[in-house]
């Protein structure tokens, strides 16, 4: 009928694959919203002016070259949001 388990096995296998479950779940959300967040930072110049204003153009040009990202008839806040969402989707 049912399988008996030792309190060990309980406190060290199943507990801990059920936290492990519910923080995979969870660690999901908590990236979607900070894409989402990236997004909306970029969509505004208002917001994304400090960021923008502070990197040079050349390193900025130099990053995105090195990872692939087109610059070639693009502004600085396109090229910059492409850097950090690439950045994100990779360190996931």
């Amino acid at each position: 009928m049912f399988d008996r388990i030792s309190r060990r096995d309980m406190f060290t296998k199943k507990i801990i694959k059920l936290f492990l479950g519910l923080a995979s779940t969870k660690t999901r959300d908590e990236e979607e919203m900070k894409r989402e967040r990236l997004e909306q930072y970029f969509k505004s110049p208002i917001h994304s002016y400090p960021l923008l204003q502070e990197m040079p153009w050349d390193l900025l040009v130099a990053e995105a070259e090195t990872r692939g990202i087109p610059v070639e008839g693009r502004d600085k806040n396109a090229i910059a949001r492409d850097l950090f969402l690439i950045e994100n989707n990779s360190t996931t």
